[in-house]
């Protein structure tokens, strides 16, 4: 296993370096996607907690996507004047709204994600069980050192 210098000059594995450069390829197709979904980094979070998990009410979404109600409002307006979401009135609850992605526009996304989804399958299949495990528990650790790095 080769390695690579640190901006320390410390020396690093190659995983850890393909890692940052999967991190880095990650951001830059968001940013493609964005782009052919005709929104920004924000709007496209929004869009893909709605693809996700299905319609919300705006104070659920500004939260799960971390950014403030005002904000939000502002992404929301973005978003529906490109026909991406509409806000919705609840029939139960007139004051109540859900917030919905169009499915014109989750099918547009999906066809941007799902060759990544596929490939990622692909190459899955070509490895052993073992050499499968062995993935898993190191995105696992990162995942965890990610999240642990937020707290």
């Amino acid at each position: 296993m080769s390695s690579a210098s640190g901006p320390s000059g410390g020396s690093y594995n190659s995983a850890t370096e393909l890692m940052r450069e999967l991190l880095k390829a990650s951001e830059d197709y968001s940013k493609a996607l964005g782009r052919q979904l005709e929104i920004n980094q924000t709007d496209l979070k929004v869009m893909e907690h709605l693809i996700e998990n299905g319609p919300q009410s705006p104070t659920q979404l500004a939260n799960a996507v971390g950014i403030t109600t005002g904000a939000l409002t502002q992404s929301l307006d973005r978003l529906e004047a490109l026909n991406h979401s509409s806000r919705e009135r609840s029939s139960s609850d007139r004051r109540s709204v859900a917030v919905v992605a169009n499915p014109e526009s989750i099918k547009k996304a999906w066809q941007g994600i799902k060759p990544l989804i596929e490939k990622s399958e692909e190459l899955l299949s070509k490895m052993s069980r073992e050499e499968r495990v062995g993935v898993e528990k190191f995105l696992t650790g990162m995942i965890d050192a990610y999240k642990t790095k937020q707290d």
